[in-house]
């Protein structure tokens, strides 16, 4: 029954200087900008006017995914918890290079969808990213039967675990969460998508972010 099922309000991060020059900031602790401190307290607006009741909150530790999480939690009488598995895909040596650079020259993405395993970079592979984002979200489902709980995480790392979950193959997903942006996410019977990428509640349009 609908009641039953666990209902996960995923909200990605708000804008960092790294959205802002198309750069990957992966492991790399990068904060809020003044714009994305205000994309946090807007989804939280949203969330507290639209959502509740919500049982919890959860975020990545990184800065960017914590303090969003802190704007959510704190209306809500609610103290966010932090949990490693839903941090962004480290890149190890490549954190820091461009977009363009990652595409063009180390063919990073080409090389993501030909082998699961491809890891030159003493950081992550899309299957160990794959595996332990969407492991998080389906025990923070169990932990919560029935309820609805927020998650804010990372675009790239929620690419690969949505594809993951939702089709079975992290390279057919090829979509984006916007900064601040929600979706709402339910794991059981079956893994379903209800919304994605909603962004009607930002104050305005973001910049062009990869």
């Amino acid at each position: 029954m609908e009641s039953s099922r666990t209902r996960l309000t995923i909200v990605r991060h708000g804008q960092t200087s790294a959205n802002i020059d198309g750069v990957w900031h992966g492991s790399t602790n990068t904060p809020l900008t003044d714009h994305g401190r205000l994309q946090a307290a807007a989804v939280a607006a949203h969330i507290e006017a639209n959502h509740r009741p919500i049982a919890h909150v959860y975020a990545s530790p990184l800065d960017r995914a914590h303090h969003t999480a802190q704007a959510i939690a704190g209306p809500l009488g609610l103290t966010p918890s932090l949990e490693t598995d839903l941090e962004e895909y480290d890149l190890g040596e490549w954190e820091g290079l461009t977009f363009e650079t990652l595409w063009k020259e180390k063919k990073l993405f080409e090389n993501m969808k030909r082998d699961p395993d491809f890891n030159p970079h003493r950081g992550e592979s899309p299957k160990q990213v794959g595996d332990r984002l969407s492991g998080a979200l389906r025990r923070i489902a169990d932990h919560h039967p029935g309820e609805r709980v927020v998650v804010v995480t990372h675009g790239g790392a929620l690419s690969i675990a949505l594809g993951i979950l939702l089709d079975n193959d992290y390279t057919r997903w090829d979509r984006m969460m916007k900064n601040c942006a929600i979706s709402e996410l339910v794991l059981e019977p079956n893994p379903e998508l209800v919304s994605f990428n909603l962004t009607e509640h930002l104050p305005c349009e973001d910049p062009p972010s990869p």
